[in-house]
């Protein structure tokens, strides 16, 4: 891909969204509540990135296992075998006990990415990365050297997180702050209409980029998510 052309997402709708695409390179933060749908677009970020533009990716997990995750997104034409067997989708898990290893090991996944080709990463999710710093400071200073680090693979990043339930009026956030330090922030989440819950998105922000300023709703079908634009 050409350093200027915009990275499309591969999720149908969503590049309008976002006035095209994301800027190459860029981290994005991508948050939510659980069931909202933020892991499986993420996933499919890398699979159709690799798929329909020839764009290796990384897919770093922490607590999940390489097996449950695949067969959570057991969507159709999502062939992983296939995609791990050409290079084109690495797969790399941190248990639980081993998580300081992703914010320690910084040269191994700068190895892969370099030694890959790869120029598309997910981070799902940072939850367990905020729970290795004891203190307000020190969470800041480690998302910033986490942020850092990412910068230097260069790579289009999704780093998905949880977030802290919002009161009427008042602006959503997530409970480490995370989304103040990166590029774009791309948010999901659901409401109930007659007893129906409807997934929705939106883009919060998107530096250097005109996008849509509103909701829009949200499918997941046979084949994966799609925004209703």
């Amino acid at each position: 891909m050409k350093s200027n052309e915009l990275v499309k997402t591969g999720v149908p709708g969503l590049d309008k969204l976002l006035g095209g695409g994301l800027n190459p390179g860029s981290i994005v933060l991508v948050s939510g509540p659980t069931g909202s749908g933020k892991s499986t677009l993420a996933l499919q970020f890398l699979v159709k990135g690799a798929q329909q533009y020839g764009e290796p990716g990384l897919f770093i997990v922490i607590e999940e296992t390489r097996d449950s995750t695949y067969r959570n997104m057991d969507f159709k034409g999502w062939n992983f075998a296939e995609l791990e067997n050409s290079k084109q989708l690495i797969f790399l898990d941190y248990p639980p006990y081993e998580v300081d290893q992703f914010v320690s090991q910084k040269s191994a996944i700068g190895e892969i990415v370099d030694s890959m080709g790869v120029e598309r990463m997910v981070v799902d999710s940072i939850m367990p990365v905020a729970l290795l710093f004891p203190t307000e400071d020190e969470r800041k200073k480690g998302f910033i050297n986490v942020i850092e680090n990412i910068r230097k693979w260069k790579t289009t990043t999704l780093i998905v997180s949880e977030e802290v339930p919002a009161a009427e009026g008042e602006a959503p956030r997530t409970p480490y702050g995370i989304e103040n330090l990166v590029d774009g922030w791309i948010r999901m989440d659901y409401a109930y209409t007659r007893d129906k819950r409807q997934r929705r998105i939106e883009v919060v922000k998107m530096k250097g980029k005109k996008h849509l300023m509103q909701r829009f709703p949200v499918e997941i079908g046979d084949t994966g998510v799609s925004v209703e634009v």
